[in-house]
């Protein structure tokens, strides 16, 4: 115990000493602190957005049922009693709000957040239409991605771990003190492990502080997200610090063992994501222009041809058996009903487009997936996201709950359109609800094999490293 604490102090008064490393470790901390707060600068913003639409909707139903007590004396009133109570009005005039409320610590890793639509405006017209009208995205962020606390404790902590750790041995050598440091009855291993420790404290120490504040300010945290994420943090460290002992047990000049860490860290970070990105491009490319047709507006050919409209309803009406009688009641407001089986028609034609082009996207994901366990920087970005709810999986589960969501909204005006039925007051009791379903289980299982993929590679490199550190003696026990 007093060896360690005796190289520990020796280590800490080096830092001190130290003015890059002093100025390096500040900046790190400042740079922190600053991803937090632009962070949670954009996730306040989207929860602004979601209180705003929110509040939107609220008032437009209120609205909408107040219509039902007034006298109706003015046109305005009348209109609005109108847009409240008949569903040829009603099935495109009332509007939605699907949303994705940000975790609790979004904010630490944005993920897909400020990429991917976090809210959806619905009415019960084309879903694919609404969905696919906007459908734009960042190119910057997309490959740059966002500056939160995971991107510092991911791109820019592993830097700090090589520039305290690349001359542990290299350097020693090259002073002249190897000599004295082999004559001391702890084995020179042991003493740069101690090192090595040292600094393992000192970084995740950092980490913890600066994690801590993000815990701070967000409400609401669950321990086991909390374990989790510093759980992940600490594995991911721990892959860096036993890459670094593996390059220093190689024995290299401090030169050659900066460099090559150096490279490393570019091909974790940047080379390896960026090959593998532009192949699953090559090999399961994506068709965007499939979508091109699904946000054309169009309408029905002859929008005076009564006969034609009513073509299009008893299409409508063929696949649905649930709504028995609506064939006898196409005279009554016939165009109307005519403009809500054509939206549902054209979704039901697109169907097939939008399920390959999700298909597509998933099969992607799948077959990067595939590498993820050789990059335990990509790998532990994934778990952050994962932890923060900020990854694509999630994104997937609320594009589908929207879909059953929509399902909900045309059902319950389309039923009343087509069998002649008004909105009474009391069908505002039980207006179609939002509901995101998620599987949580599958998370913590993926999370966890994940863990497992960076703690394997770690324990891996950390044997690796204790062979070649006594590569001579190894080498003369095999020859035996």
């Amino acid at each position: 115990m007093k060896l360690i604490l005796l190289l520990w102090q020796r280590e800490g008064i080096s830092i001190i000493r130290n003015i890059f490393q002093m100025i390096l470790l500040i900046s790190i901390v400042l740079l922190g602190i600053y991803a937090i707060y632009y962070g949670n600068s954009i996730i306040t913003k989207q929860q602004e957005t979601i209180e705003n639409v929110q509040s939107i909707q609220k008032n437009e139903f209120e609205n909408y049922k107040k219509s039902f007590t007034n006298e109706h004396t003015s046109i305005k009133e009348k209109q609005l009693f109108n847009i409240a109570s008949d569903p040829a009005y009603a099935w495109y005039r009332h509007e939605y709000h699907a949303v994705l409320n940000p975790h609790n610590l979004a904010h630490m890793s944005l993920g897909q957040r400020d990429i991917e639509p976090y809210y959806r405006k619905l009415t019960a017209a084309s879903l694919y239409y609404q969905l696919f009208e906007n459908e734009l995205a960042n190119p910057l962020k997309l490959y740059i991605g966002n500056f939160d606390l995971s991107f510092v404790l991911i791109y820019l902590f592993p830097l700090l771990i090589i520039v305290f750790t690349y001359g542990l041995y290299a350097e020693e050598k090259e002073n002249g003190m190897l000599p004295l440091l082999k004559l001391q009855t702890v084995g020179l291993r042991k003493i740069l492990l101690i090192r090595i420790s040292f600094y393992y404290v000192l970084i995740a120490g950092i980490a913890f502080l600066l994690s801590s504040i993000g815990f701070l300010i967000a409400t609401n945290v669950k321990i086991l997200t909390i374990a989790l994420w510093i759980t992940a943090i600490l594995c991911y460290f721990s892959f860096w610090f036993t890459l670094m002992f593996f390059l220093v047990s190689l024995k290299k000049n401090s030169s050659l063992t900066a460099i090559s860490a150096a490279g490393l860290w570019l091909l974790f970070l940047i080379v390896l994501p960026a090959v593998i990105n532009v192949y699953a491009n090559i090999a399961y490319p994506i068709d965007n222009m499939s979508l091109a047709d699904i946000t054309r507006r169009k309408s029905l050919e002859n929008e005076e041809d009564i006969n034609e409209a009513k073509s299009v309803i008893r299409e409508y009406l063929h696949y649905r058996d649930d709504l028995k009688g609506a064939k006898a009641l196409i005279d009554t407001n016939t165009m109307s009903k005519a403009y809500a089986a054509f939206t549902a028609l054209n979704d039901n034609h697109h169907k097939k487009k939008v399920v390959d082009y999700f298909n597509q996207i998933q099969l992607r994901q799948k077959w990067i997936s595939l590498f993820q366990w050789a990059n335990p920087a990509v790998n532990t970005q994934n778990i952050l996201n994962k932890i923060t709810e900020t990854d694509a999986a999630i994104f997937q589960d609320f594009h589908l709950s929207i879909t059953n969501f929509h399902k909900e909204i045309t059902h319950f005006y389309f039923d009343r359109l087509f069998l002649n039925k008004q909105i009474t007051n009391n069908d505002y009791k039980n207006l179609p609800k939002f509901n995101l379903n998620t599987n949580n289980s599958s998370k913590i299982k993926n999370i966890r094999s994940s863990l497992i993929e960076i703690i394997s590679i770690s324990f891996f490199l950390f044997g690796l490293s204790f062979i070649f550190f006594n590569k001579t003696i190894f080498i003369k026990a095999f020859k035996k």
